[in-house]
């Protein structure tokens, strides 16, 4: 895993951290668990691609979309609304400059498709990578979507827009401007994990970009270089739309030939 600091005008490494083998014995993370750990959300063995539950299919008894959302979201509205006396704590800061951390993930990795009957929980606040569920979600944006859904956007090459909500509005509106005006394949939705000092994401697959404030040339280079990498080249919409507020617009056409068109 690496972090990188970012200034207005540089990106500029700041340090990286490494965990290892020490006297034969190693002592750093296993992947995706260690060695006789005991898995508590069990992967699904039914038919699909290479064992996994296939995608994009309606099955009441896995996912159609409609049964069982609150495995992954209590409908709360915590979960997209700010309370007011939290709000100074969510102010933009000039000082606070934007991180870049990336993950490592193995080649071949593949995340498992999970069944509504399985919780599945990750390790980090805003993960880049895991499993997910088997329908992905229309691409838009959303009154709140849960990481179990937005994942399989990242699979698929999307950028996820992610932002506290007691985030500064005026900040918000211009971080959405920037993302539908980049690419068809987004995601934007409110997400009450992000830390007060960075209450904005941009996610893609294995890497992410924290802020306290948007700056418009971070935030588009981001996405020109690490949208559409995921390890799934679909662009085909997704099936799960429940609290969806706006569509996506196509830009340049459905497979985003052309990242930031307009900006």
């Amino acid at each position: 895993m690496k972090l990188i600091i970012l200034s207005s005008f540089w990106l500029v490494l700041y340090s990286f951290w490494f965990t290892g083998c020490k006297g034969g014995k190693w002592y750093g993370k296993w992947f995706p668990y260690p060695p006789g750990a005991e898995v508590t959300s069990p992967v699904d063995k039914k038919p699909g691609y290479k064992g996994r539950v296939p995608m994009g299919i309606k099955n009441s008894n896995c996912d159609d979309g409609k049964t069982n959302l609150t495995v992954d979201w209590d409908k709360s509205a915590d979960s997209y609304l700010c309370f007011y006396e939290n709000l100074k704590d969510y102010m933009p800061d000039l000082y606070v400059q934007p991180i870049l951390q990336c993950d490592h993930i193995p080649r071949g990795y593949m995340p498992e498709h999970y069944c509504m009957h399985t919780s599945i929980v990750y390790r980090d606040d805003v993960p880049t990578f895991g499993g997910h569920r088997p329908l992905w979600p229309r691409y838009g944006e959303y009154q709140y979507l849960p990481p179990q859904r937005w994942l399989h956007s990242l699979e698929h090459g999307a950028i996820v827009m992610l932002y506290h909500p007691c985030a500064d509005p005026q900040e918000i509106n211009k971080l959405k401007g920037i993302v539908t005006n980049c690419l068809y394949r987004h995601i934007i939705t409110p997400y009450n994990k992000l830390q007060s000092q960075r209450p904005f994401a941009l996610v893609t697959w294995g890497c992410k970009l924290m802020m306290s404030k948007v700056d418009h040339k971070i935030a588009k280079e981001f996405i020109m270089t690490s949208a559409l990498q995921g390890p799934e080249k679909v662009s085909t919409d997704g099936q799960f739309d429940y609290a969806l507020l706006r569509h996506a617009k196509i830009l340049t056409d459905e497979n985003d030939s052309t990242i930031c068109p307009e900006i």
